[in-house]
C-alpha cells in the first residue's frame, strides 16, 4: 500500500453511498464526526448532478450506452476468477447463483438510481421484535418516520392521476382488480401541483430538477432518472454531506478490511484501489461501516476473512440468505392502445377477483413497464412491441435458507427455491392470470430478485447472528453493517425504507458510542 495523506485516521469510514451508507454517514456528520465515504461507482450524468457542478460524470444506459454502461460486472462461479468486469462505470452488477439470480447497482447514490421509488414498511408490525437487544419495532418506527420526512416521500392519491394502475385499466368484467387490502405506500417522486404542467424547479439548496412527466420516454425507473423527477441520493444526500465536510472517494473499490493488532493507532485498515489510476491506498479508522449492498458486503467480509485472513470470527457469515420472496416474470400484456413504458416504473398491485376459478391462496401481484425502452438499441418495431409488455412480480414469506461462501477465490451463492412454497403460489397465480386474461405471463423456475437479504443477520450473539441490535459485528468492535444483509426474514415488500431506517439506527447508535468514550 502506498503511504499518503489518507493514512490520517478519520472517525469513521463508510463503504457504499446508497441508502445504507448515506443515512449512516448523515448521523455521523450531523454529530460533528469526520467521515470518509468510499464508493466504487461514478457520478451519473443527470440534470441535478450537472446543476451541482460535478464534472466527472458517467452516462446512464441510453442508446449505445446500453452496450457500454448498463453492465458493470457479472459474478458467476462459471467464470475464471468468479467475476467478469465489463465496465467500471457500468450501472448494473449481476450475480448468478445456484437456484437464485440477483442484481445490484453501482453509482454515487447506490440503489436509488435503479429502485422503483416505491417504499413500504415490513408487512409484519412486529418484524423487529425479539431479534436482539438494542432494536425493536418501536425503535425502528421512529426511524421509518424520520426517513419518510427526510426523503420528502408522498403517499399516492387520485389527484396524481397515475397511469396504468388496476383502477384505471381493469373494468368490472376483467378477472383482475386492484388489491382488496390497502398497503401503506410512499413514493419518492416530485409531482407538479397540476398533473401535465410539469416544469424545472430549483430547490432551496440550488439543485435543478424536473417535476414528474408521465410521458417522458426516459422514464424514471431501473436505468436512472435523467430529469431528477425521481429522488436519488447523489444530489439529495451525498453532495450536502460533502458540503458539510464528508470526503467522498468515488470510483474507488475496497479490496479488503484488515483488523490491526492491539496497540495500533487505529483498529482497522481499509485497503482501496483507485479505479481511475489503478493505484492502491489505505484508509485508517477505529470505525468502519459496510453499506455495500447485501451481496457485496458478504463478499468483502468473506474475502477478508477466508482469503486474506485479515478478519476472524463471524461463524454465521453467509448464512440465512434469501431473495425477499421476490419473483419476476415477463407479461405480454399487448394492449395496442397502451404504452406501459410511460408513467411510473411501478404500476401498483392487482389480484384475481374472488370466485370458483381463483387458485387456492392467490397472490397479490405488482408490475410495471420496461423503463426507457424508447432508447434501447433495438429495431423500432421491437421497441414498439416491448412498450405493450410489462414485468410482473410478487413478494412473500420464504425460507431464506440460502448460503453464500468463498471457495477457490469465487463467491458461491446456493439457494433452493423448492424449500419456499411462496414461489409455487406465485406460479399458480401467474398461470391462472394467463388463462383468464389470455395475456401470457412467462417465467423461469429459478427466481430472479433485486432484493437479496440476509447473510449478515442481526442476532443476540455470534452463534445466532453476525451483528448485534446496533449493527456492530459480534467480536469485531467498531465494524458495523448498515445494509440489507442484516435483515433476517422476508419483509413482504420493497426493502428500501427498512434499509434506510436501519442505517439511521446504526449511525445514531455509533454516535452514542463515540459520545460515551
Amino acid at each position: 500500500m502506498s503511504k499518503d495523506e489518507q493514512n490520517v485516521p478519520v472517525d469513521a469510514i463508510v463503504i457504499g453511498s446508497g441508502f445504507a451508507g448515506s443515512f449512516t454517514a448523515e448521523a455521523l456528520i450531523k454529530a460533528g464526526h469526520s467521515v470518509t465515504m468510499v464508493e466504487r461507482g461514478p457520478w451519473r450524468d443527470t440534470v441535478p448532478v450537472r446543476s451541482l457542478g460535478i464534472e466527472d460524470r458517467a452516462v446512464l444506459p441510453r442508446g449505445r450506452g446500453m452496450f457500454t454502461h448498463a453492465l458493470r460486472s457479472l459474478n458467476t462461479r462459471l467464470w475464471p476468477g468468479g467475476q467478469l468486469r465489463w465496465n467500471k462505470s457500468g450501472l448494473i452488477e449481476l450475480f448468478h447463483g445456484r437456484g437464485l439470480n440477483t442484481i445490484c447497482s453501482s453509482s454515487v447514490g447506490g440503489g436509488s438510481h435503479v429502485y422503483s421509488s416505491v417504499l413500504r414498511k415490513p408487512a409484519a408490525d412486529d418484524f423487529w421484535d425479539n431479534r436482539a437487544p438494542g432494536v425493536d419495532s418501536k425503535v425502528m418506527e421512529r426511524h421509518y418516520q424520520s426517513v419518510i420526512e427526510k426523503l420528502d416521500l408522498v403517499e399516492p392519491n387520485a389527484d396524481m392521476q397515475i397511469p396504468h394502475t388496476a383502477a384505471e385499466r381493469m373494468g368490472p368484467d376483467d378477472p383482475l382488480q386492484g388489491p382488496s387490502k390497502a398497503i401503506p405506500t410512499w413514493l419518492g417522486f416530485l409531482f407538479p401541483e397540476e398533473i401535465g404542467k410539469h416544469e424545472k424547479i430549483t430547490t432551496a439548496e440550488g439543485v435543478e430538477r424536473w417535476q414528474m412527466n408521465y410521458d417522458d420516454p426516459h422514464n424514471h425507473g431501473f436505468f436512472g432518472s435523467p430529469s431528477g423527477a425521481k429522488t436519488t441520493l447523489d444530489w439529495h444526500s451525498i453532495k450536502p454531506l460533502m458540503d458539510q465536510g464528508m470526503v467522498l472517494r468515488d470510483l474507488t473499490e475496497v479490496t479488503r478490511i484488515v483488523a490491526l493488532p492491539e496497540g495500533s493507532a487505529s483498529r482497522y485498515r481499509v485497503d482501496i484501489r483507485d479505479l481511475r489510476s489503478g493505484q492502491n491506498h489505505a484508509l485508517y479508522s477505529d470505525n468502519v461501516i459496510l453499506g455495500c449492498g447485501t451481496m457485496n458486503t458478504i463478499r468483502l467480509l468473506l474475502k477478508s476473512r477466508d482469503q486474506e485472513k485479515t478478519l476472524s470470527g463471524m461463524p454465521r457469515l453467509g448464512f440465512h440468505v434469501g431473495g425477499n420472496g421476490d419473483y419476476f416474470a415477463f407479461w405480454d400484456y399487448n394492449d395496442p392502445d397502451r404504452d406501459l413504458s410511460t408513467g411510473l416504473p411501478f404500476h401498483g398491485g392487482f389480484e384475481l377477483k374472488e370466485g370458483d376459478e381463483v387458485p387456492d391462496d392467490p397472490m397479490v401481484l405488482g408490475g410495471g413497464g420496461w423503463p426507457a425502452v424508447e432508447f434501447w438499441p433495438l429495431p423500432r418495431f421491437i421497441r414498439q412491441r416491448l412498450k405493450r409488455t410489462a414485468f410482473t412480480a410478487s413478494y412473500g414469506d420464504e425460507a431464506q435458507d440460502g448460503t453464500v461462501s468463498w471457495r477457490n477465490g469465487k463467491l458461491q451463492l446456493i439457494y433452493n427455491p423448492d424449500n419456499s412454497p411462496i414461489y409455487e403460489r406465485i406460479r399458480r397465480t401467474w398461470r391462472k392470470v394467463s388463462q383468464l386474461t389470455g395475456r401470457k405471463i412467462y417465467f423461469l423456475n429459478k427466481p430472479f430478485t433485486i432484493h437479496t437479504l440476509g447473510g449478515c443477520c442481526v442476532g443476540a450473539e455470534a452463534a445466532t447472528g453476525v451483528v448485534n441490535g446496533e449493527g456492530e459485528i459480534h467480536g469485531l468492535p467498531g465494524l458495523f453493517i448498515a445494509d440489507g444483509s442484516v435483515v433476517p426474514d422476508s419483509l413482504g415488500g420493497p426493502p428500501t425504507l427498512t434499509i434506510a431506517a436501519w442505517a439511521e439506527h446504526v449511525g445514531e447508535s455509533l454516535v452514542a458510542k463515540l459520545a460515551a468514550d
